[in-house]
């Protein structure tokens, strides 16, 4: 018989060799030891400083911007720069082109542009140059250009007028949203314009022109209108005849006129008054052989 074999036993020192190994092994594969304190951004001190930082930032932002002090700022910054373009600009203002003025003065658009002779024409401010000029009240929109090397040149696109109001000695241009401007000159084919008269006459004039559009034989006639008692109009045709129209439904009264003036010829006749204020009956005055009617404002024929 074969005796059993014996397995030789391990001294001591491999024996801990291989739990050392082991031991190593078992450290590798849990990873690096991690801390169990908690992060410094959960910490109550740190996270309420931040936010105190944070609000009073934005706070301060929200004052400034309120306080218009950023706008300022931005303002002298602008200012500044310009100021240095200025001093080393060849390019200096020496001419201002207007072009589309009828209406507006010289005066009052040098006034808008802030500029002189001389001036940088690199450092003008041309956005802030046309908002100037856009608030003047006969002005509907402009443009402003720099044309090198010496001169700036402006592009107006003026409100036009559709009518002068006599008020006592002076005449005021009207436009057909009812803005006036006291013109220092007046404009080509101011001649042919609707010549107002009557307190409060400018406010109403766009009710006026609509009047008229719906009966445009009587508009081709028109000379003068005078508004009366701040309620109705006097119609003032180029045959020098006056018509009374009504405080109420005006549109009626002047298609009844142009009825009346088909089957009667009406306007071609001696009658210098014809009133209409009354739905339900017509008035005729006779015109005199010597009168001559005057400007409308002085008229004041028949009551209000």
């Amino acid at each position: 018989m074969r005796a059993p074999s014996r397995t030789p036993k391990s001294s001591g020192r491999a024996s801990g060799s291989g739990s050392s190994r082991r031991d190593y092994d078992r450290r590798k594969r849990k990873g690096p030891i991690r801390r169990t304190g908690r992060p410094l951004w959960r910490q109550p001190m740190l996270l309420g400083l931040a936010v105190l930082l944070l609000g009073a930032g934005g706070g301060g932002g929200w004052w400034a911007w309120r306080e218009g002090w950023l706008g300022s700022v931005q303002a002298s910054v602008d200012q500044a720069a310009r100021g240095v373009v200025a001093a080393v600009t060849p390019f200096k203002l020496a001419d201002v082109t207007v072009e589309g003025r009828d209406y507006v003065t010289r005066e009052a658009i040098l006034a808008a542009l802030e500029v002189k002779a001389g001036d940088s024409l690199l450092g003008i401010d041309l956005q802030a140059s046309r908002r100037r000029l856009e608030a003047i009240d006969w002005v509907a929109s402009a443009t402003v250009e720099r044309r090198l090397p010496d001169a700036l040149y402006v592009t107006l696109k003026e409100r036009r007028a559709v009518a002068i109001w006599q008020n006592g000695q002076e005449y005021t241009l009207i436009d057909q949203n009812g803005r006036t401007v006291r013109a220092s000159r007046m404009p080509p084919g101011a001649d042919s314009l609707l010549l107002l008269g009557g307190a409060g006459a400018p406010e109403h004039v766009g009710d006026l022109l609509l009047l008229l559009t719906y009966e445009p034989a009587v508009a081709r006639q028109l000379r003068a209108a005078v508004w009366v008692g701040q309620r109705r109009w006097n119609l003032i045709l180029k045959k020098e005849v006056e018509i009374w129209l009504p405080e109420e439904d005006a549109v009626a009264a002047l298609q009844r006129l142009v009825t009346l003036d088909r089957d009667y010829k009406l306007l071609s006749r001696e009658f210098g008054v014809v009133d209409l204020r009354l739905p339900d009956k017509l008035y005729l005055r006779k015109r005199p052989a010597d009168q001559s009617l005057g400007r409308p404002s002085d008229q004041s024929a028949g009551p209000a």
